[in-house]
Order: C-alpha cells, then structure tokens, then sequence
C-alpha cells in the first residue's frame, strides 16, 4: 500500500508541475498582452467607411496599405500611424510564392520601418562579415536555444583560438587618453561581439527547406525559440 501511495504522490506532483508550467506560460502571453500599448483606431475606421484608396508611390488600389510599398495609403495619414523602434534590425526573407496581401511581414515593415528589411528570395543579404552579430530563428535539428545563441556570438569572437572571451577593463568615459607605457606587456583583449540582428523566415513550412538551405544563411547560428515570435504572428495576424 505505502509504495502504491508514494507512485500515487509521484503523479500528482507531476501533473501539479505541468500545470504551474502550463499556467505560468499563459499568465506570461496573458500579461505580454496587457502590457501593450494600444493606439487608437480611430484613423482605421475612418479609411475603411471610406473604401480602397491608392498608394501614393504606385497609385495601386488598396485598403489601409500599400503591401508593396510598404506605406499607408491616401486616406490613412502617416502622421497617425505609431512608429515602433526596435532594439534589434530585422531581416525577414519571404518566399517569391507568398502572398504579399497575406503576408504579415509587410505589418512589421510598416510599424518599424527603420529597422525592418524585407527581402524576396532568392535576394538574400551577405551575412559572412556580420555571423557574429546575427541569428537566424528557425527551428532545426541543429538549432540551439536563444540563450546559448547570445553566448555562442559574445564568445565567437576569440573561438578560433579557442580562449575564452572576457570583456576589456573598463575605463571612466572622461579618460580617454591614458599613458601606454604603463600598458606595455598586457595583451589587448578582442572586442566581445554582441546581437544586432535577427532573420525571420517568412514562407509555408514546405517552402522553408529551399531558403534555409541557403548557402549565404550556413554560416548563421540558427536558434529555435520561436514561442514569442509565434505568439505575436498568431495575435497580429
């Protein structure tokens, strides 16, 4: 009886975990929810009582925005539209077959647009000189967590020879001039790298495989915590 009791406990403590687990995720998409700041409608439901207007680049017929322009239309002044600044540039590589009036690339082109570049393949930037600033998020057999991504470029820096990366010895910002002599001997630590640049996939899962066997995107750390970045497409889209 005691060891079916202790099996019986077992479960339970199991189930219990899974359940604060699955709470806790919910409560975080919950507050993530919450937590943004809304902007007003009011200028969106003006456009739409006033039907498709044209784009002011290529005078196309569309309703609220241009999709390949990637600008409001006539009706929808620019003014009233919210301007994100993102802490990161945003690289997103859409299939020639995705439909741009579908794709939800274009909304995050059109809300940050200073550091958001969409690209249609096969038009992939060179990413051989910046690998140790960028990660592409995709989920893959090789592919690492977001976490081990940022320790992966902050080391990748002194890899090659294979020593570890430690950050230089920090100087007040009003000496900058400093007598050398006092430095001779000391070996010059390498500059740590840091992200400043995440590539999104913007495809269907069967047309995936031809861009991310990409030769210009092997070099890239891929990560495969997409559950932020799956929850904002499922919430926006």
């Amino acid at each position: 009886m005691s060891h079916e009791k202790s099996e019986s406990c077992l479960q339970e403590k199991k189930h219990s975990s899974s359940f604060e687990r699955f709470h806790d995720g919910t409560s975080l998409e919950n507050n993530l929810l919450q937590n943004l700041k809304l902007s007003s409608q009011r200028v969106l439901e003006i456009a739409q009582k006033k039907g498709r207007s044209k784009c002011p680049k290529c005078n196309s017929s569309r309703m609220f925005y241009c999709y390949t322009c990637f600008v409001p239309v006539e009706s929808v002044p620019s003014d009233e539209i919210p301007v994100v600044k993102l802490p990161l540039k945003i690289d997103i590589i859409k299939h020639p077959n995705e439909t741009d009036g579908k794709s939800t690339a274009v909304h995050a082109k059109l809300l940050a647009h200073e550091d958001v570049t969409v690209y249609t393949y096969p038009c992939v930037p060179q990413y051989q000189d910046q690998k140790h600033e960028v990660v592409l998020v995709f989920p893959g057999p090789d592919s690492v967590s977001l976490s081990d991504s940022l320790l992966y470029i902050r080391g990748s820096g002194d890899m090659q020879n294979d020593s570890s990366c430690e950050p230089s010895l920090k100087r007040p910002k009003c000496s900058q001039q400093y007598d050398k002599s006092k430095n001779e001997g000391v070996e010059e630590k390498k500059p740590m790298h840091f992200l400043k640049k995440l590539i999104f996939i913007d495809s269907t899962w069967n047309q995936t495989n031809k861009i991310i066997s990409d030769e210009r995107l092997q070099d890239v750390p891929d990560s495969r915590d997409l559950k932020k970045t799956m929850l904002h497409k499922r919430t926006f889209s």
